[in-house]
């Protein structure tokens, strides 16, 4: 099945939709990502009309889905190690749900959040190498640098398993609401300064520029590579849209690099 009609296939179901410029995972000029997301059958077909080679992008959140994202590179932190330890916990993620192939050999396994009374929010570096997706994610048959996204297994989107009670009591745990009146008043330090912008994060067009800059000021306090790297996961996860893992990797080792 082509990606137009397997598009169309999946917005009659009423999955809804946006379209990637071919092989990559940016939107065309003018569309807002995943929030432009449809399920008109008219919109999704000018897609193709446009450029049959459009990638193919699935809006989680209006899909009652959400995405486990298993990084298998061979560089940084194994995600599939990740699981089975968890597995060796006594916690293990559903396997006979709809399961996909990245094409950089990763895996994103589809579960089922319908029914639940808040969705989920996204977590980056949920466990080592383990993002979860609740927004949005690039579906098969997109193809990223020459190379396919690829169901795994005979199951069909519309097949994704619910998610397990301990995964979504794990996402849904509230921050502690601290009362800034409660605060000794002091002189606020250089140190000050960065720890706050870790936790206040920056708008969702400067994240790389911002991260590389904290990730800078990190090691200028002398602490261990591993403790920046942390703290930069850190600030990555309480910006409002995270980026994913790999890209803050390529940060935290371009930075690494100058030092």
């Amino acid at each position: 099945m082509d990606r137009k009609t397997y598009a169309l296939a999946l917005a009659k179901q009423g999955f809804k939709l946006f379209p990637l410029i071919a092989n990559t995972k940016k939107p065309p000029r003018g569309m807002d990502g995943y929030k432009s997301a449809t399920s008109d059958l008219q919109a999704v077909s000018g897609w193709f009309e446009v450029e049959p080679a459009t990638n193919i992008g699935l809006r989680l959140d209006t899909s009652n889905l959400l995405v486990v994202d298993v990084d298998r590179h061979t560089s940084g932190s194994d995600g599939v190690a990740s699981l089975a330890e968890l597995k060796r916990t006594g916690y293990e993620l559903p396997t006979d749900t709809y399961i996909e192939k990245t094409p950089g050999s990763g895996l994103h396994l589809f579960l089922s959040v319908a029914g639940t009374n808040e969705h989920p929010q996204r977590k980056v570096n949920w466990r080592p190498g383990v993002d979860v997706l609740t927004d949005f994610v690039v579906i098969a048959p997109s193809v990223i640098g020459g190379r396919s996204y690829q169901p795994v297994g005979s199951q069909q989107l519309t097949q994704a398993v619910a998610a397990p009670d301990w995964l979504l009591s794990d996402l849904s745990k509230k921050k502690v609401n601290v009362s800034r009146g409660n605060a000794t008043p002091t002189r606020k330090t250089w140190t000050g300064r960065w720890l706050d912008d870790l936790v206040q994060g920056t708008a969702a067009g400067n994240r790389n520029v911002f991260l590389t800059s904290l990730v800078g000021k990190i090691f200028n306090t002398g602490c261990q590579s591993a403790t920046a790297y942390e703290l930069l996961q850190v600030a990555n996860d309480h910006l409002d849209t995270p980026l994913p893992s790999s890209e803050v990797n390529q940060i935290f080792k371009s930075v690494l690099k100058r030092l």
